[in-house]
């Protein structure tokens, strides 16, 4: 599903007001992105499409009568368009791929996505990212330097992320979205408190990727 299917006109504008709400009392600021996709997948498509032609040249070698070489290419053509089709189901692609290459995909993403939208740029290098991958099925929270340096020794944003990914998971993820971003400000509120004044240096719309 395309990332603004998902995310519709409404769930944006929910997860923009809370965007606001939460940087009202702090310093920080917040972006939110949606990917459809992280990218960089397309070699899975190929190997699975390369295997299962291969397995059709050996079934045919070992199971049927003799046949012309066309029959050949015509099967193995026909095994490799399949593996291509079938590589585009996300459940398939996310088990060709396996988890580790899912998390490094989703953090390489995460972090150009940071530069991107500008979050290196803010005055006390205060923005944080809230990045969520569709197909990868995965949250990443992303703090520039100037929120780094105020967490506590062994406070994560891990609470910010299990928000997000309920929301995914339960087929609401605007809800989850929403909840992330209010847990993602108190935490800010609690180490950067509002400067005065206190501009909005970032946009709060959610950045949207299909």
């Amino acid at each position: 599903m395309r990332a603004s299917e998902l995310i519709d006109a409404e769930a944006r504008a929910r997860i923009e007001a809370a965007v606001r709400e939460g940087e009202r009392s702090t310093g920080g600021e917040i972006v939110v992105a949606v990917v459809r996709q992280c990218g960089g997948h397309a070699g899975a498509a190929f190997w699975l499409g390369a295997w299962l032609a291969a397995l059709a040249f050996l079934a045919l070698g070992l199971f049927a009568p003799p046949l012309s070489w066309a029959a050949y290419l015509a099967a193995q053509a026909a095994a490799f368009a399949l593996g291509l089709g079938l590589a585009q189901l996300p459940g398939v692609h996310r088990l060709l791929l396996g988890p580790e290459a899912l998390e490094r995909h989703a953090a390489a993403r995460a972090r150009r996505c940071f530069a991107e939208q500008g979050l290196t740029r803010t005055r006390g290098r205060t923005g944080i990212l809230i990045f969520v991958a569709l197909l990868e099925r995965r949250v990443v929270v992303l703090g520039d330097e100037g929120i780094d340096r105020v967490l506590e020794p062994g406070e994560s944003w891990q609470a910010v992320v299990d928000l997000a990914v309920e929301g995914l998971r339960s087929g609401d993820p605007a809800r989850g979205l929403v909840a992330a971003v209010g847990l993602c400000g108190a935490i800010l509120a609690r180490h950067l408190p509002p400067p005065v004044p206190n501009p909005d240096e970032l946009p709060d719309a959610v950045v949207i990727e299909d």
